[in-house]
């Protein structure tokens, strides 16, 4: 049986790139990353009518078909796969189906300083980040916190090599009482 993980976290926190290295190590290893899931910009605007689109939000995703997929992928012949994504833990659906799941939480000041690094499109405006990532990374951070149906491992990203080893113990687990 499949063991299905949600790595949720902050903007930049180092998801994508753990994900990378589980690959790389673990056979039969599948990663869903959200941001393939985004809506186009045309699509985005309807679910914002009236206003500039939040791509922190559930709405501007394709939240229904990455839930579609994983179910999919999860009769064949994978022995892990993980879902990542800054809302994969927001998602009941998505939450229903998972055996761990992990937050990784970071600081203000690291987030803006990799985002920086990023090349986004459509490209951030004036403020997204201060007025739209930064408020949309507490909310999804407390809401994940209140929710009584998950128990996440939080994890810190200023320290990205313990991040990959906790969340490579954690897959061994789950793979050891499989």
């Amino acid at each position: 049986m499949v063991v299905v993980i949600g790595l949720g976290g902050g903007t930049n926190s180092g998801k994508t790139t753990i994900c990378k290295k589980l690959v790389e190590r673990i056979p039969n290893c599948l990663v869903f990353n959200q941001d393939k899931y985004f809506k186009t910009l045309e699509e985005a605007k309807l679910s914002f009518p009236g206003r500039d689109v939040n791509w922190e939000t559930c709405p501007a995703l394709k939240m229904d078909d990455l839930v579609a997929d994983v179910k999919t992928e999860m009769n064949k012949n994978h022995d892990v796969i993980i879902v990542e994504g800054h809302l994969v833990l927001n998602f009941p659906p998505l939450v229903e189906l998972f055996d761990a799941t992990i937050f990784i939480t970071l600081s203000r000041d690291l987030a803006h300083k990799r985002r920086l690094t990023r090349t986004y499109d459509p490209p951030d405006g004036p403020g997204y980040f201060e007025n739209v990532v930064w408020p949309g990374y507490l909310l999804i951070l407390e809401e994940v916190r209140r929710n009584s149906n998950i128990k996440p491992l939080f994890l810190d990203a200023a320290d990205p090599e313990k991040c990959y080893t906790a969340v490579e113990d954690v897959v061994k687990k789950c793979l050891s009482s499989n």
